[in-house]
């Protein structure tokens, strides 16, 4: 849609511009050619500054780049200008003024870290010719600032906590006393650190039962933040990290996973499907068979199952299967519907990075079928047996 403008009345009745200090042009005002000039003029200064590192096109193939002042990092540059700079025939070149005050072009994009550079301009070329210039200038003032970019490591909730609990008394005269080394003891405590179970706060490792596969907890408390210990343990089951912290459990690392979808309605069983290649090396440690909506017969065992397979071998003893017993609608294996997998755990379950994960579908029906099994996924959950 095409921008408006104000009404014709309105616009004869403007006199200047209050932010710029433009003036318009009155009506029939003789000569006009130097009132023209005079506008041109007020304009020219309220454009100085958008003009600024601004990239021009010079020839077929070179672009040079206007002087202009600018602040990269904690450091104020001043920039001549440059003229002359080639740019990539059949390719898109971006331009950007780096933190020693040198502009740099590259056909691989801009540098990752936005602190050290003013973006310029992006050319497209094409054909021995120039066909478009994007300028970028605006990406290094238009931008929301979060933490990260102004150098604060602690997060807004972290920030409030310690401004909430600064005493009034902690002033400067305490501060320099606090400093001064011989009585700082009177100004804070050390003993809040301590390896002691039954300190104010304690720092503790310890051994959860006494088997002799017994896991092994780090557990510390904080007073006046959390009102319950914090419990870091591997789960026996999966060997996964969790987090316990009063009756809530968390899952915090260890696991990534694939997935194999078949959209709409499974008329018949589908066999050596790809589901994709291990992105880690790791243990599958769970199959997960999800669908949409159940599968609706006149017999109870009519449903599917899922089985899938590593480099052509199958990881589980017993596929995730789903059957019209266990319900109409949506229906999942991890919700404890249908037949938990059971994975294999003779070596097959063991994979590395790039093996090729498949999957069967497999529609076992009997009786007659009122409403076909849709939107079915299949989940392969690979736990991380390394770093990566």
């Amino acid at each position: 849609m095409t921008e408006r403008y104000p009404d014709d009345a309105a616009l004869l009745a403007l006199g200047a511009d209050a932010e710029t200090g433009v003036e318009y042009i009155p009506t029939g005002l003789s000569p006009y050619y130097l009132e023209f000039r005079k506008l041109i003029h007020r304009l020219l200064l309220s454009a100085h500054r958008a003009n600024d590192l601004r990239v021009f096109q010079e020839d077929d193939l070179t672009v040079g780049v206007r002087g202009g002042r600018c602040v990269i990092g904690d450091t104020a540059i001043t920039f001549e200008g440059s003229t002359g700079l080639t740019v990539e025939n059949n390719a898109t070149t971006s331009i950007w003024l780096d933190d020693a005050g040198t502009v740099q072009t590259s056909t691989a994009g801009l540098p990752d870290d936005r602190t050290t550079f003013i973006p310029l301009a992006e050319v497209i070329a094409e054909a021995g010719a120039i066909t478009t210039l994007v300028d970028r200038r605006g990406e290094a003032f238009l931008r929301a600032v979060d933490l990260v970019s102004l150098g604060v490591n602690a997060s807004a909730g972290e920030i409030n906590q310690a401004m909430m609990g600064i005493h009034a008394t902690v002033n400067s005269a305490a501060l320099n006393t606090l400093t001064g080394g011989g009585v700082a003891d009177t100004e804070h405590r050390h003993e809040s650190i301590s390896t002691d179970e039954d300190a104010e706060t304690s720092f503790r490792l310890t051994n959860v039962n006494t088997g002799a596969s017994a896991n092994v907890a780090l557990a510390f408390d904080l007073p006046m933040l959390l009102p319950y210990s914090t419990v870091l343990a591997p789960d026996v089951s999966t060997g996964w990290l969790q987090q316990r912290f009063g009756s809530q459990t968390y899952a915090l690392l260890g696991a990534t996973s694939l997935q194999y979808a078949h959209e709409g309605d499974l008329n018949a069983t589908q066999t050596d499907k790809l589901m994709g290649t291990v992105p880690i090396d790791g243990t599958i440690s769970d199959v997960i068979l999800t669908i949409g909506s159940n599968i609706e017969s006149d017999t109870a065992s009519d449903g599917l199952s899922a089985t899938v397979r590593v480099n052509g071998a199958v990881v589980t003893s017993t596929p995730p299967a789903i059957t019209n017993a266990t319900g109409t609608g949506f229906r999942s294996t991890a919700q404890g519907d249908g037949t938990a997998a059971v994975v294999v755990s003779d070596g097959t379950e063991q994979v590395s990075k790039g093996d090729v994960l498949t999957v069967d579908l497999t529609r076992n029906v009997t009786g007659t079928v009122s409403n076909e099994a849709s939107n079915i996924v299949v989940q392969v959950v690979v736990r991380g047996s390394q770093p990566e």
